[in-house]
């Protein structure tokens, strides 16, 4: 366990220039170990006012602890993953301010890790916040004479009377029992697979009680003017319960003693802390009662610490007026007093030891094995009925089974207690979580004719490469969208390589779309060639699609259609267009994503419709800008929020009363009564939560919206559009190019998604022609234009000098977290942008 206390390292670690809108901060501190062995789920101990040195406005009791195995701050920004840790913050002098944040880490040996303390609004940081669950609880009951506090291995309970001697209670399965331990009329000294009272304490100090040593005996305290006792803490990381005395009659003088005792979650034993005052010149002392037939071991010499334990037959035989050891059960117990300790040569009924007590203080640890410990390990996977037929697992025991075994574990223990782990400050102030560290270096001054170049070689590359992957494909009209290779969907960040895939995907068409854009720019016969051979592994495929027959088809056919007015590709639009039209159901108003009869419907579907708007202006029939509009309205209502924040799905009943839901490959039952057409429930496929905001999503909407409004001209759908455009613009990073979710903010997941960045700039620069005032349409002009500057500087290769990546490598897409990379369809939508700027730039 470490505190911090000197800042042992400050590094600056994220640009000044740290944007104001982000909701959430980071502290980054490194915890190393020292050590040559591995800590498994060491105990962390943060100073808030320390903490709060380096962030003022820090709010410890709004917290996410995270950690990644990164030991620089650089190789953290480029890990895309961290690990949320369970944590708590205490009061422990209850003057109603946070004093310590805490929280547990695993560590390998001489490993250091980054770990992150990230802060904020409390809606923001409780919406991804972790609910972690109980392992450590605290109570005073009368049943057990005291108070009493556990972990999920041993529960403890300090008689607070003239005894004030700590009893055990053992367990045969993990779990927290205090509650049923102090109910009324359970008896805790029967046999349990929760486990019992164990030990019967006698006249004994107690296990690790307190006591003084007065004319050579051990006196408890027991003679005591008055006694309280308050629990400062409990959580899911440690509960810390203190008890105080006042008058304490020692030797003829009156002490004063508080006894602080912290139980951290898996942890056999607890620290316990006391501190006296007036009791200059008086010896303390702990111990462990002394029985008949008992193997004793203590550590030998003057070291740095001391330590005692007791194995054998002392465990009690269950009910409560039992008196004997059973013959067959062996418990251990032990101290580890840090400092200069020793052992009193004569303790009668204890093993008594004397503590170093500096100014008053003295610490030390005390703990049990008890070899039936896990006898009654049972896992539950289902509840009610459910468990008694199919939903239980019993395991083999897992406890500490002979004295050689305990030994060790005490000597680790002292280990630890004596080289803790390290903590560091890395932060020089607190911050957002940093853009990837590849990005830091601008390339200033880039034109947008020369990203488009950029783009243009990339392509080429592309188009070289893979046509002889075309060529082995299955031949045009037969079923690929997930079968045959020939089309590609990520890339490679560093060598800009394309990852092979089977079939066309929903993502088929941007690569398509991307030829015809350069075709379109170049004239070029190649492009045209290029884009003529992918495109013909669509035609004939429309109907078997899902909704995305409107990506898969507006990008390919109808854009090839409008260049070269070849009437295949028209019937193959007009094709999609009413496939398209077999998902629509007119009970919800709105088109169903993955069939006719499927039960939910996704933002992506806005872009999809973009097959209706095209549709109904070259065959002159209103019908399908009709369906086009009825779906934009409905999805305005069920997926885009008051805030402008957006919905990824939302599931329904369409029509059957149906009790079970795919969502995304999974069934799911939802018992519910929501009538035909009505909403069921909400879910996201690739943002943190149902309930945040995935960041393509919005820019699917805003761009969805926009084109809507633009083609209906129907004012809702503009306010939908700049709704979400407010939105998107209050939580953009400074650079503009925004995480995979707009809440996390790279909490969890460092990944940002240029795909998003390109089409949201896409959904602005458009959104600007149409904005319902001046101030709007030059803002979003502004902010568009901003945020391709931003994607052309820094994520569009090269981006520094050296940089070894092909030229035109849009880096830094998130198709799903945690993947990083280049994304066929960022490249799209970037391009599209540029010409878009670039044919404007007068």
């Amino acid at each position: 366990m470490k505190r911090i206390f000197p800042l042992l390292l400050l590094v600056l670690f994220s640009r000044a220039d740290a944007a104001a809108a982000a909701r959430i901060k980071v502290l980054k501190l490194l915890v190393s170990n020292p050590s040559n062995v591995e800590r498994a789920a060491e105990n962390i101990v943060l100073s808030v006012p320390e903490l709060k040195r380096i962030a003022p406005d820090l709010q410890p009791g709004h917290v996410i602890i995270t950690a990644t195995d990164a030991s620089t701050l650089e190789e953290d920004a480029r890990t895309l993953e961290a690990s949320e840790l369970p944590s708590q913050a205490d009061d422990l002098d209850g003057d109603g301010r946070l004093d310590e944040i805490v929280f547990q880490l695993d560590l390998k040996p001489k490993q250091a890790r980054v770990v992150s303390v990230s802060y904020g609004d409390p809606s923001a940081v409780f919406r991804l916040r972790g609910s972690y669950p109980a392992r450590t609880h605290a109570r005073f009951a009368a049943k057990f004479e005291g108070m009493g506090w556990e972990s999920e291995l041993t529960s403890w309970r300090l008689y607070f009377d003239r005894r004030n001697a700590i009893d055990l209670f053992g367990k045969r399965r993990p779990g927290l029992y205090l509650e049923m331990f102090g109910s009324p009329e359970y008896d805790y000294h029967l046999e349990s697979p929760a486990g019992r009272d164990l030990y019967k304490i006698g006249e004994a100090l107690g296990l690790g009680s307190v006591g003084a040593l007065v004319d050579g005996k051990p006196l408890k305290v027991s003679e005591v003017a008055e006694r309280s006792w308050r629990v400062l803490s409990t959580g899911p990381v440690r509960s810390v319960v203190e008890l105080t005395y006042k008058g304490w009659r020692v030797g003829g003088r009156t002490v004063g003693l508080v006894s602080r005792i912290t139980q951290w979650a898996g942890e056999r034993g607890f620290t316990h802390q006391v501190t006296t005052q007036n009791a200059e010149g008086v010896t303390l002392l702990t111990g462990l009662p002394r029985k008949p037939g008992l193997s004793e071991r203590h550590s030998v010499g003057a070291g740095p610490a001391l330590w005692q334990t007791t194995w054998g037959r002392q465990v009690l035989a269950p009910g409560a007026t039992a008196t004997e050891s059973l013959p067959d059960q062996n418990l251990g117990l032990a101290l580890i007093v840090p400092g200069a300790a020793s052992r009193l040569p004569d303790g009668g009924a204890d093993i008594l030891v004397r503590l170093p007590a500096e100014g008053g203080r003295a610490r030390w640890y005390v703990t049990a094995a008890w070899d039936q410990e896990g006898t009654e390990l049972l896992s539950s996977s289902a509840g009610g009925a459910g468990r008694a037929q199919r939903g239980s697992l019993a395991f083999p025991p897992k406890a500490v089974q002979t004295e050689e075994e305990f030994v060790r574990a005490v000597e680790r223990l002292t280990e630890r207690m004596l080289s803790p782990a390290r903590v560091s400050i890395l932060s020089r102030a607190a911050a957002p979580q940093p853009a990837p560290p590849d990005t830091d270096a601008p390339v200033a001054g880039r034109t947008y004719a020369q990203a488009i170049e950029l783009l243009r070689q990339a392509a080429d590359r592309t188009a070289r490469a893979w046509e002889p992957r075309l060529a082995r494909a299955q031949p045009a009209g037969s079923r690929q969208r997930y079968e045959g290779p020939g089309f590609f969907t990520e890339g490679d960040n560093l060598t800009g390589e394309w990852k092979e895939q089977s079939g066309y995907f929903w993502t088929g068409s941007f690569w398509v779309g991307e030829l015809w854009l350069l075709y379109e720019r170049t004239r070029d016969v190649r492009y045209r060639r290029w884009a003529e051979a992918w495109n013909a592994r669509l035609l004939g495929q429309e109907m078997l699609q899902d909704h995305d027959v409107g990506f898969l088809n507006y990008y390919s056919s109808a854009y090839a259609y409008e260049r070269t007015h070849d009437r295949k590709y028209r019937a193959a639009a007009l094709r999609a267009a009413e496939r398209l039209k077999q998902l629509y159901n007119p009970s919800t108003e709105l088109v169903a994503a993955w069939g006719p009869d499927s039960d939910d419907t996704i933002i992506d579907t806005m872009m999809n419709l973009q097959i209706w708007w095209w549709a109904s202006k070259e065959t002159g029939d209103p019908t399908w800008r009709e369906l086009g509009l009825k779906h934009a309205l409905k999805s305005a209502r069920w997926l885009v929020r008051e805030d402008g924040s957006v919905v990824q799905s939302v599931h329904y009943n369409p029509g059957d009363r149906r009790q079970q839901f795919s969502s995304h490959g999974i069934k799911v039952l939802v018992p519910n009564e929501a009538a035909p057409g009505e909403r069921v429930f909400r879910h996201t496929h690739q943002g943190f939560a149902a309930d945040t905001t995935w960041s393509r999503g919005a820019a699917w909407g805003l761009y969805g919206f926009t084109v809507a409004h633009r083609e209906t001209r129907d004012p809702r759908l503009l306010d939908t559009a700049e709704k979400i455009a407010g939105f998107i613009l209050e939580r953009l990073p400074d650079d503009g190019v925004p995480w995979y979710d707009f809440d996390d903010e790279g909490v969890h997941f460092r990944n940002r998604d240029t795909s998003a960045a390109a089409l949201t700039a896409c959904g602005l620069l458009r959104l600007s022609e149409s904005a319902s005032d001046g101030a709007r349409a030059a803002r979003y002009r502004r902010e568009g234009e901003r945020i391709v500057r931003t994607l052309i500087e820094r994520y569009l290769t090269p981006t520094a000098a050296g940089d070894g990546t092909p030229p035109g490598i849009l880096r830094h897409g998130s198709s799903t977290r945690p993947h990083d990379g280049r994304l066929t369809y960022g490249d799209y939508y970037l391009l599209e942008a540029l010409l878009w700027l670039d044919g404007r730039k007068g």
